[in-house]
């Protein structure tokens, strides 16, 4: 029975009828009719209209879409079949290899990058599994291959796969209609390919935002700050947020040749010197003059404020926050000395530590010199390790106490220099070991080259079972991170240029390059 015939016979009445016409697919909705009943036509019609309403709003309108085009298909090989077996379990978050999730990630992070130094690519059965993990997408996609690409192109068509598609530079849309954090993926994104213009929409947008959204935009600006920003952050020093303040501060001090550096120095010059102290008899008899550092706290006026001189800072505070605004390159033009003479120069009493403002400063500035000099006198700051050589590196693992192993390695990136590793191998196989906490066995599992891995891994065999079970845990977790990263880097040896098998950090792959 159609739609039209049900039409007709509702039109004409079902008085002028005396049968239905056949039901056909929609019996199978339709009760059994009580011939007996004289309104038994008059129900069966309601019923049919009523099946009829059903199956017409749900049945899908068929149309032709625009066929599929196939895949090409995929020049890049795979990895070796022992790669492939462990790339699929550990993809799978089986903790049969290894037990603890974030070094599985840490594992497949590394293995992913050597598969593409490799110039290889996922085998087809691992992909659906590889594009769900949409915490290793940045090192999924440069393995992907050309098959790959095309179903994940497919996936987000369909609207099926589950990353964010918000940082679409041609959706400007979501610029203007999208959710606070929706437009700040968009912002990063459009920072990223076109400074000036990303900031020409947060001024577009400034004075209408939350004083939370204002942060959230100018920590995007702050972290790829260009010299064009420099007149939008200046006015930013008189926002009526103290974040928005603090950021736009920390934006200008990235800019050396800014205007506000350049008050700064000027404040520094009256604020810090270094100047010959009285003669004492050895000092004679060796005939060099002592120097003296002479520190004056900044003056907290109107234009002090402004800058971030404020009057609840403390005398050290302020000199530190005028510190840390000056590049440590332009120490000696301003004092005659460099960071690490500054740092350890005699003051006037009562001394104030002015080596936060410099640390400050050396990270802010990426001065590796700097930081070389500073550690140089003794002084080691978490935060400058990451700016250290491998050999002083090496030698501030080993010359640290017991307690402070776990801070110095904590900010290295992976893979470590070898003498890092070795030095922190050594430390971990003495009599002493126990009092070094778990993090740093986790760290050395991680942080260790890949073609050293083996080798430790076996020395720790070596050792035997520690006694509790806590202790048995630690070590059987760093074994098993150890034996997987070496079974994976032994078996792409033979595919691997050099560089990326001496330091896989240097051998990313041009897709790896930049932020995905």
């Amino acid at each position: 029975m159609t739609f039209s015939a049900l039409a007709s016979i509702a039109a004409i009445g079902t008085g002028q009828r005396s049968t239905l016409p056949p039901s056909g697919a929609l019996g199978a909705f339709l009760p059994t009719l009580d011939e007996a009943d004289p309104q038994a036509t008059a129900y069966s019609l309601l019923d049919a209209a009523a099946a009829s309403a059903v199956v017409r709003r749900g049945t899908l309108p068929l149309s032709v879409g625009e066929p599929v085009v196939s895949a090409a298909a995929d020049a890049l090989p795979e990895p070796p079949a022992q790669v492939v077996s462990l790339l699929t379990q550990l993809l799978a978050d089986e903790t049969g290899l290894i037990r603890l999730s974030a070094d599985r990630v840490v594992v497949l992070t590394e293995a992913l990058g050597l598969v593409a130094a490799a110039g290889m690519r996922l085998p087809y059965r691992t992909l659906p599994a590889a594009l769900a993990r949409q915490d290793l997408r940045a090192s999924v996609r440069p393995v992907l291959g050309t098959r790959g690409e095309w179903l994940l192109s497919q996936l987000r068509a369909a609207g099926l796969d589950g990353g964010d598609a918000t940082s679409d530079l041609e959706d400007a849309e979501v610029w203007e209609t999208g959710t606070s954090e929706q437009r700040l993926a968009w912002f990063w994104a459009r920072r990223a390919a076109d400074a000036d213009v990303a900031r020409a929409l947060a001024e577009a947008v400034w004075k209408e935002s939350a004083a939370a959204f204002r942060t959230d935009l100018l920590r995007a600006i702050v972290a790829t700050v260009v010299p064009s920003d420099e007149p939008f952050l200046e006015g930013c020093l008189e926002d009526r947020a103290e974040g928005v303040r603090v950021l736009g501060r920390e934006g200008l001090a990235r800019l050396s040749e800014s205007a506000y550096v350049a008050r700064m120095v000027v404040r520094a010059r009256s604020c810090v010197a270094v100047v010959d102290g009285e003669q004492s008899a050895l000092s004679r008899l060796v005939r060099k003059n002592p120097r003296m550092l002479l520190l004056t706290p900044p003056v907290a006026d109107a234009a002090g404020v402004r800058d971030g001189i404020t009057l609840k800072l403390s005398s050290a505070d302020a000199l530190n926050t005028l510190i840390a605004a000056i590049p440590p390159s332009l120490w000696p033009t301003i004092t005659g000395s460099g960071v690490g003479e500054l740092a350890t120069l005699p003051q006037d009493e009562p001394r104030a530590d002015i080596r936060p403002g410099l640390v400050a400063a050396i990270v802010r500035n990426h001065d590796a010199i700097a930081a070389t000099n500073l550690v140089r006198t003794g002084f080691v700051d978490p935060h400058l390790i990451p700016l250290l050589e491998g050999d002083l590196l090496a030698e501030v693992v080993r010359s640290v106490p017991t307690e402070q192993v776990a801070a110095v390695i904590a900010p290295l990136p992976t893979p470590w220099h070898p003498d890092v590793a070795t030095q922190v191998g050594s430390r971990l196989l003495s009599s002493t070991s126990h009092q070094l906490g778990p993090e740093v066995w986790t760290a050395f599992a991680r942080g260790v080259p890949v073609r050293q891995a083996s080798g430790w891994a076996q020395r720790l065999r070596s050792l035997g079972e520690p006694d509790g079970p806590r202790n048995r845990a630690i070590m059987r977790d760093t074994i098993s991170v150890l034996t997987v990263r070496a079974l994976i880097g032994d078996a792409l040896r033979p595919f691997l240029p050099e560089a990326a098998w001496q330091d896989p950090q240097t051998g990313a792959t041009p897709a790896q390059e930049g932020r995905p």
